[in-house]
């Protein structure tokens, strides 16, 4: 396939040089036709991704009653590495086009039987396609436009159905509400925590897509349009989102006109989406994010922007280059007019952001990279790749356009000062107060069931409270710290201060810590009340679900009940624990009993099946129980002394949870 590709991106240059007229030189040329209004269209057609060698598609639209230009459609030289879905051309997006035409020049061998032409709304619920029994051929002389009283033969519009906006109730901000056990839900407090010392910021408990609808989430730099505020419908997507590490940007642009209005983005990203999902069949969006030409960001596959520090959901924006990216399209062409100043800025933003939470130091640097699909490399192969490329260093393709990459080293300078600033941010201070009785602590751990410890060291930032989970997705557990409304985290168990701090909440909150959408890495949320604040990231900023469940007065307790790698609560009421499998509403799931009401109840998974149960401490002697169900303890352990404070890990990533103590 790539050398196929290759020569024909060789001989569209070459006719772009030797002056080819898509109308005095087309092998198939349609008649200009009015069609329903569109803001996306896209070529398909079956077999191979490329289209046979020597042969071009070119698009011209109508907006404001004015003709465009002709614009070359390339093959997409994106789509998912599995190689699942169907063949087409790169998005071509518009200002809202009431006409088109289409050209193809080649040789008629090599034209596909079953070319299409998909032209498709905002807010899609639909697409009208233009099949080969609509491009007559002509003798390339140029036409006007088809008017409605025109020819029936010219006229497509009769026959096709009007697509209308459609919606999805979940991803646009249909409510939930967790209640307790037996009695109603509990309203819940207006202020959700935010990133300043002791402050609230409002959240929108509404908007179940993880994050609230423009955020700042995970220490985002720059304000970005989610899903759920795009109005992403949530059945076009089949591609489960999958993580992995990744520390490299690759930059896109679309094709199109550039036309189009700031108000008219958001509707052009849920184009962009169907004709992804649906049209090509990938499932979802490709890009994890895009900037339009005003500068505004948005989300684009699902979970882009939850990911976990040196993590990036797999996207499908490109072919064998997808794992280990992340990618961000920047909407317009930029082949021969350049990407605006707020647009460059917001992609060098986005990338430093990326990059720095990934440990990349400098963002004009390289760094080995493996293709997981044969393109322009080899699958397999593994290359020095720059960590912020444009889409033709790894595909047979011209994205993101000769201007739009000439501008690479702009965008590079500008991630290099978000690497610096985030990294100056986040410096953990070493004049922290200790007024209010915080410390340095030691920390004694045990990866077995005994009665001593085998890891043993000191965390040096003062703090007041010690944490314990798995921050970084390796599968240890390490320690991190409270002080009041300030966090902070290590990643290995070894003696130091906080690698960052963050502000969360205020300092009056319980905090929790748990995998609270299943990723792999563990967050915090804080507990005021009978109300939860929920974070997927290690970074201050706004709750990303709010749910509220049981009473004020009851004792709460976190672990993943099912096993499905989703960590929920129960709350304990004496000797009884009413536990939820899931964050929605509805009644406990089940109810247990285990131990006496005065005992200090731990959670793990103790036996490594996957499922957390509960244990018991009775001054420095352990019960441990298996299951989630009464009964005598399958291990009891007598470890540290009475006055210790007891942690929870997974402390060398065999997959079973052990003790640790502090003090």
């Amino acid at each position: 396939m790539a050398p196929a590709v290759a020569a024909r991106l060789t001989a569209a240059a070459q006719a772009a040089a030797t002056g080819v007229d898509p109308e005095a030189d087309a092998l198939l040329l349609t008649e200009p036709l009015e069609v329903d209004d569109f803001l996306i269209a896209g070529f398909t057609w079956s077999g191979a991704d490329a289209l046979p060698d020597g042969l071009d598609v070119y698009l011209r639209v109508r907006e404001n009653g004015t003709w465009s230009d002709w614009y070359l459609n390339e093959p997409s030289g994106a789509g998912r590495d599995d190689a699942t879905g169907v063949a087409g051309t790169e998005e071509f997006i518009t200002g809202g086009a009431d006409a088109v035409q289409a050209s193809i020049v080649g040789e008629a061998a090599a034209l596909p039987a079953d070319l299409q032409l998909a032209l498709i709304p905002g807010q899609p619920s639909g697409e009208e396609v233009l099949d080969p029994a609509d491009l007559d051929t002509t003798d390339a002389e140029p036409t006007a436009v088809a008017t409605p009283e025109g020819s029936e033969d010219n006229d497509l519009t009769g026959g096709l159905q009007t697509p209308t906006p459609e919606v999805d109730t979940e991803e646009a901000g249909e409510t939930e509400q967790l209640e307790e056990e037996t009695a109603q839900p509990q309203e819940t407090d207006s202020t959700a925590p935010s990133s300043g010392a002791g402050g609230g910021m409002s959240v929108n408990p509404g908007l179940p897509a993880v994050l609230a609808a423009t955020t700042t989430a995970n220490g985002l730099p720059v304000p970005v349009t989610t899903r759920s505020e795009w109005g992403a419908n949530s059945s076009y997507m089949t591609w489960s989102p999958t993580y992995a590490a990744a520390k490299h940007v690759i930059v896109h642009h679309t094709a199109g006109t550039n036309n189009y209005t700031s108000s008219q983005s958001a509707s052009i990203v849920n184009g962009i989406y169907y004709y992804h999902a649906v049209t090509l069949d990938w499932g979802d969006i490709g890009y994890n994010f895009l900037v339009d030409k005003y500068g505004k960001v948005f989300e684009g596959r699902y979970g882009s922007t939850s990911a976990a520090a040196g993590k990036m959901v797999v996207g499908g924006h490109a072919y064998g280059a997808n794992t280990g990216t992340m990618g961000i399209s920047m909407m317009g062409t930029y082949t021969s007019v350049s990407p605006s100043t707020a647009q460059l800025t917001n992609v060098g933003k986005m990338a430093g952001w990326f990059l720095g939470r990934s440990g990349v130091t400098s963002a004009t640097s390289s760094a080995s990279f493996t293709f997981k699909s044969t393109e322009k490399y080899k699958a397999g192969q593994t290359i020095s790749l720059p960590v912020i490329s444009g889409h033709r260093d790894v595909g047979y393709t011209t994205c993101p356009g000769d201007v739009g990459y000439s501008k690479l080293d702009q965008i590079r300078s500008t991630a290099q000062s978000q690497i610096k600033a985030s990294t100056a941010s986040s410096t953990p201070s070493n004049g922290t107060s200790t007024a209010n009785g915080a410390r340095s602590h030691q920390i004694y751990l045990n990866d077995s069931w005994s009665a001593t410890a085998n890891t043993t060291f000191t965390y040096t930032t003062p703090a007041v409270t010690v944490l314990a989970g798995d921050w970084n997705g390796d599968g240890v557990d390490t320690t991190g710290v409270r002080n009041g409304t300030a966090y902070g985290f290590r990643n290995t168990n070894t003696s130091g201060a906080s690698l960052r701090t963050f502000a969360y909440g205020k300092s009056t909150d319980q905090v929790l810590v748990g995998d609270w959408d299943g990723n792999g890495t563990d967050t915090l949320a804080v507990r005021r009340g009978n109300t939860y604040y929920f974070r997927n990231s290690m970074y201050g900023g706004e709750a990303d679900k709010v749910v509220t469940y049981g009473t004020a007065s009851d004792e709460v307790i976190v672990g993943d009940w099912n096993g499905d790698g989703k960590d929920t609560l129960a709350v304990r009421r004496g000797r009884q624990y009413h536990i939820k499998n899931s964050l929605n509403g509805g009644k406990a799931d089940r109810v247990i009993t285990y131990g006496k009401p005065a005992d200090t109840v731990l959670v793990g998974d103790w036996n490594g099946n996957g499922k957390d149960t509960l244990a018991v401490r009775r001054n420095a002697t352990y019960y441990v129980r298996n299951s989630l169900t009464s009964g005598t303890a399958d291990i009891v352990q007598i470890y540290g002394r009475s006055g210790d404070k007891t942690i929870v890990g997974d402390w060398n990533g065999n997959g079973k949870d052990t003790l640790g103590v502090v003090r």
